[in-house]
């Protein structure tokens, strides 16, 4: 077996008869187990036969690479997004100035809520509703 360009021993292969697609797909897939296949899209891969098996072993390739890895450019935000400059520790809030927001935003929602709740008066056609834990009031 002779070595192939990335190193591993290079499967010797039969001329594959190009409407045997068994055999193809076994070829092919020998060669991508191999990893002796130029990359998809390359121009390596462009220069290939339309009926060479490491051509197809490049497709097969970039597939799994697409159900591991999703979309490229998918791939390359996320990798941009969590090598970002993020604001050193030391300048973002404490756990006390975020507790102190959050008690804020809670006083204001049930201050808004306490408007809305006195806004809103009963339509005397509604139907009587017993209210949990005021069961003198209806």
């Amino acid at each position: 077996m002779s070595t192939s360009t990335y190193g591993r021993p290079r499967p010797q292969l039969s001329g594959t008869d190009p409407t045997d697609v068994v055999a193809l797909w076994a070829e092919a897939r020998t060669l991508y187990l191999a990893e002796d296949f130029p990359p998809y899209g390359s121009p390596p891969w462009l220069a290939l036969h339309p009926d060479d098996p490491k051509r197809f072993a490049a497709v097969i390739g970039a597939a799994e690479k697409w159900r591991k890895y999703g979309d490229e450019e998918g791939l390359i935000r996320w990798f941009r997004e969590a090598t970002a400059v993020r604001e050193p520790l030391a300048n973002r809030r404490t756990r006390a100035e975020l507790d102190e927001a959050w008690r804020g935003v809670r006083e204001r929602a049930a201050d808004m809520w306490a408007r809305e709740r006195a806004r809103i008066t009963p339509n005397p056609r509604w139907p009587k509703v017993a209210i949990p834990g005021q069961e003198n009031r209806t």
